[in-house]
């Protein structure tokens, strides 16, 4: 099974709104994939990184029932979903698309992706504010943690490799951030930066950093 896609967004899903919605297109997935084989029903394990989740898809065989794990109408076959990550995916609506080039998964998940309201704050910022910004070099800036009060940032596109990258951070991420989080108290550049594929600036080449 192939794993999903997902458009998230910042809402807290009510615990008494009905858990999964199976589209019949999901359904029908379900039972084409299964159809012949031993197994008896398909498992989804939701995971959160990097403020985006992931979505994990299993076959399950007669053995392998668990059940803690809540499940799905879904005709002759079963469709579970992980008791322990659950709540990470309460509420949402499981598609499966299959039209062209496009083929796979498709789950509208309106939980938020971080549990910090502080990192969903910072990762607004960055997609509203410093992107932009960044995109007039091919350049993108993420979240991937916040430790207490210290934001971990990875770089890509543009900035990644860039011989500009460090002054970027200094002089115009980090300012924003500063004036947007006073709470905040160190940003850290996690990129690896020497595997820049398409860096907007290479090795001395200096020029002007973006503005936002």
């Amino acid at each position: 099974m192939k794993e999903g896609t997902d458009r998230a967004t910042a809402k807290i899903v009510p615990q008494d709104a009905p858990i999964v919605t199976l589209t019949d297109r999901a359904i029908a997935k379900v039972h084409s994939a299964l159809a012949g084989s031993a197994n008896i029903g398909v498992r989804l394990t939701v995971g959160r990184e990097k403020g985006s989740f992931t979505y994990k898809f299993e076959y399950v065989a007669p053995d392998q029932i668990d059940p803690r794990d809540p499940a799905l109408p879904c005709g002759a076959w079963t469709f579970s979903l992980n008791h322990e990550t659950v709540d990470w995916i309460r509420g949402s609506e499981i598609d499966y698309v299959s039209s062209g080039f496009t083929q796979g998964w498709v789950i509208d998940n309106p939980n938020p992706a971080w549990d910090s309201e502080l990192a969903r704050r910072i990762a607004a910022v960055f997609d509203q504010t410093i992107n932009p910004g960044l995109a007039q070099h091919g350049g993108r800036v993420a979240l991937v943690d916040l430790k207490d009060t210290v934001a971990y940032v990875e770089m890509s596109g543009g900035c990644q490799g860039c011989s500009m990258a460090t002054k970027t951070l200094r002089s115009g991420i980090m300012r924003v951030l500063a004036d947007e989080f006073p709470e905040l108290t160190g940003v850290v550049d996690t990129t690896d930066h020497s595997g820049g594929s398409s860096p907007y600036f290479k090795g001395d080449q200096q020029g002007t950093s973006p503005t936002f």
